[in-house]
């Protein structure tokens, strides 16, 4: 089934209901896109905060710093990298 709804989506053809199934594929793709974004952005937000506290440093706010600088990495490797990156990492686990 998944490979018949794959080379529906692949052959660009827009007829009998197929603008349907590319609005829905496309939906989806939006949506693991998303979730990739959160999960890196809850990865590397621990990983920051942890080498915050570790280090020592007197940083106001080190939870929220660490997640805002971990949510801007992860937009801009899904931007720069686009899906090459998210799918390769997402495969990966």
């Amino acid at each position: 089934m998944a490979i018949a709804l794959l080379y529906l989506y692949s052959s660009n053809c827009l007829a009998e209901g197929q603008y349907g199934l590319a609005r829905f594929v496309s939906f989806i793709h939006i949506l693991f896109l998303c979730l990739s974004i959160f999960i890196y952005t809850m990865i590397g937000g621990i990983i920051i905060k942890f080498i915050l506290q570790k280090s020592n440093l007197l940083v106001e706010n080190q939870t929220r710093n660490a997640f805002a600088i971990s949510l801007l990495i992860a937009i801009l490797f899904a931007v720069f990298f686009e899906d090459d990156f998210i799918y390769y990492l997402w495969n990966q686990i």
